[in-house]
């Protein structure tokens, strides 16, 4: 960015590169953005606002139905919570509130699932609407990981966390010999299913979960399941992808 470009000229210059007058994005968006309890949005949706054209696009429609269900939902609880939201919103640019509800539109027109639209909209629903500013590269990280995730990989996750999550709520790690106790709690118990390696193997590719090492008085020749621990980021994912209306 040149020395004397500000940001929101350097966020124009960037969006007209990327020609957004002909992305599928519709007013809604706007209209939804600017209801939310989060100043720093001002004068970017303004500008926006006058640069997207008002085209329907069923994924895109489906991110902000689902966004402006949860603010529905939950107005009161907003309302109550808006100071603040403000007052840490304050601290998160505006270009960069802006660059993250873009990044979802952007992520929910490649992603063909409807179910992984809806988590991408409450990835980022859900990040705004914590007493808290957002963490740009956390959201980011997690709506790329939502565009990649099966509905069967989330079932094994929320597992994982509903049998583990509650040891990562005093500590950052869960010890080895309590993962592998705690394991076959879930509804996959102790049987060898190949199912298990095809979805924790990918569940540990993206930092949400680690394969458990065996016992050492294992025998090598035995058919046995492996097994895996749930880490910070698995929990921190399940938290981001739930409604709300899932909590109450």
């Amino acid at each position: 960015m040149p020395i004397d470009e500000n940001p929101i000229d350097a966020l124009k210059h960037q969006f007209e590169m990327e020609d957004l007058s002909k992305s599928p994005v519709t007013e809604r968006l706007l209209k939804i953005a600017s209801q939310l309890p989060l100043g720093p949005f001002g004068k970017p949706i303004g500008w926006l606002k006058d640069r997207i054209a008002a085209q329907s696009a069923e994924r895109n429609r489906l991110l902000l139905e689902t966004i402006e269900d949860e603010v529905k939902k939950h107005a009161s609880e907003l309302e109550r919570t808006k100071t603040v939201i403000a007052e840490n919103a304050e601290r998160t640019s505006p270009e960069v509130m802006l660059e993250l509800l873009l990044d979802a539109v952007r992520k929910a027109e490649n992603t063909r699932s409807k179910e992984r639209v809806k988590r991408i909209a409450l990835i980022l629903f859900n990040a705004i609407a914590e007493p808290k500013a957002a963490d740009e590269d956390e959201v980011e990280e997690m709506m790329r990981v939502a565009m990649e995730l099966s509905d069967r990989d989330i079932v094994f996750l929320r597992e994982l966390v509903k049998i583990e999550g509650t040891q990562l709520e005093t500590r950052d790690h869960i010890p080895r010999y309590d993962a592998h106790t705690f394991w076959i709690n879930g509804f996959w118990g102790d049987r060898v299913m190949p199912e298990i390696d095809s979805v924790f193997n990918k569940l540990e590719s993206y930092g949400l979960v680690a394969r458990i090492p065996p016992p050492n008085n294992m025998n090598i020749m035995a058919d046995i399941q492996n097994r895996f621990v749930l880490l910070p980021k698995g929990t921190r994912f399940v938290v981001l992808i739930r409604s709300r209306a899932a909590i109450e």
